[in-house]
């Protein structure tokens, strides 16, 4: 929550369009026009399109001013438009401006993979006591973190941040904004995900150890125990560091574990000599790493142990991320928002575990450049073992499937994109099937899980 005269002085810009009112208040930013709430401000970003072009549809879905770097023709008379040299640099400023105003202890999330689902669970263990101010969706980037930090309000007590890294030097300058006092670290798998874009899995782990060292050094550095690559960063930051994890020297550790198929994750959660029953309502053995750095971020902050064990039970699976969602004839496990090899074997995991038919639909996994052609033939060995049916979705999906049918998997299909997918499996799928559905986030298939889900019309 800010007032126009808190934009204009963080950005350095001017009303270009419409009445200005110093007091007038706006509930938070956009950058997608199609997403614009009532109240906020919408950025007319250069990216791949220019946002100039959707400033009219901002406003129209209820936006209640823009910033712009241009004058923008034929808008409402009450438009509040604000002109900027740079509408990216004025987000940025805007936030920083906004996190000034509102110092509040922020805890830090990258990683390679897991990061969104660390984010959740960890808001629903700090909800346990705090008004938790969270990144929205994947809001991961030079973006999409200072687009978070404009929805703060006076009332929130504690932030998560999802951070994501492309580029060395992005999360150190992000971590200048976040401010973190708590960073973790999920995991680093071999195969990565965007490996086409960095030279190598070191230079990616390198890039996340920027985060942990940002942290102050009263501050708390939450490293996967079970991933040899992240426990090797321990000497990369001077806060102190927990390690989470099953293995045996976790100081944050999990034991009796349990993965019951579909019905969710139990354990017991070790803390020194403390300890607390677990149970996560999302199904997947590899969310145990995600439910412990939660844990560790509440405990870290002052929630007791308990109180953050018991808040992880309310969670709620992020949109398209090991989603449980039920047809009228089928069970559709829903991981279609982004894949990679590491996500992909653990997806197959859980669909591996059902004791009916089991159908995975699976897309290209793209930008891992090199690795590419050995994770697909690696995902199909892995199909062959866990599923019935495989539908690869895309181009590089049939290297996946020759794969599978090596292996001997007798049922196979490739198609190209998710809608030729969906007319596949209304005339293949049975009742009682349990269908996953998982690929790249170009590819859609969110859309393919939507369908599958909807009430067939006459």
């Amino acid at each position: 929550m800010f007032t126009l005269e808190d934009m204009l002085r963080a950005t350095g810009g001017r009303v270009i369009h419409g009445v200005p009112n110093p007091n007038e208040r706006f509930s938070g930013g956009a950058f997608d026009s199609r997403i614009a709430e009532r109240g906020s401000v919408f950025f007319a970003l250069r990216d791949r399109r220019d946002g100039h072009e959707f400033v009219a549809d901002a406003l129209a879905h209820g936006a209640r001013a823009a910033i712009v770097e241009r004058p923008v023709p034929e808008l409402p008379d009450d438009a509040l438009v604000v002109l900027v040299s740079d509408a990216q640099h004025a987000l940025r400023r805007l936030a920083e401006a906004l996190r000034d105003a509102h110092p509040i202890p922020a805890v830090g999330i990258t990683g390679n993979v897991g990061k969104t689902t660390t984010k959740e669970a960890a808001s629903a263990a700090l909800g346990a006591r705090y008004r938790v101010l969270r990144s929205a969706a994947s809001f991961n980037n030079e973006i999409g973190v200072p687009m978070t930090f404009l929805g703060v309000e006076p009332s929130h007590q504690v932030a998560v941040i999802e951070i994501g890294f492309y580029v060395p030097g992005e999360i150190a300058d992000l971590a200048t904004l976040v401010r973190p006092r708590v960073g973790i670290i999920t995991r680093i798998p071999e195969q990565p995900v965007h490996y086409s874009r960095t030279p190598s899995v070191e230079a990616i782990a390198a890039g996340k150890a920027e985060l942990i060292e940002a942290l102050p050094a009263d501050g708390v550095a939450l490293l996967n125990a079970d991933d040899l690559r992240v426990r090797a960063l321990a000497s990369r930051t001077r806060a102190r560091v927990v390690l989470f994890g099953e293995s045996a020297d976790a100081s944050l550790r999990a034991t009796d574990v349990s993965a019951s198929g579909l019905e969710g994750l139990r354990f017991v959660a070790h803390d020194g000599d403390a300890r607390a029953d677990v149970r996560l309502p999302l199904p997947g053995r590899h969310l145990v790493g995600a439910a412990l750095a939660a844990i560790g971020a509440a405990t870290a902050l002052g929630v007791p142990l308990e109180e953050a064990a018991m808040a992880l039970a309310t969670m709620e699976a992020p949109a398209h991320r090991m989603s449980i969602r039920t047809a009228a004839d089928q069970v559709v496990i829903d991981d279609s928002y982004n894949a990679s090899p590491a996500a992909v074997q653990a997806a197959l995991d859980v669909l591996g575990s059902v004791s009916t038919r089991r159908v995975a639909v699976i897309g290209d996994m793209l930008e891992l450049g090199a690795l590419s052609a050995d994770a697909h033939e690696a995902a199909g060995r892995d199909a062959a073992r866990k599923t019935d049916v495989l539908v690869g979705v895309g181009e590089l999906a049939r290297t996946m499937v020759s794969a599978a049918k090596a292996a001997g998997l007798g049922e196979t299909y490739v198609v190209a994109d998710g809608p030729e997918a969906l007319l596949l499996l209304r005339r293949i799928l049975r009742p009682g099937d349990t269908v996953l559905v998982k690929g790249s986030h170009s590819l859609a298939l969110d859309r393919l899980a939507d369908a599958l889900v909807r009430p067939a019309t006459a």
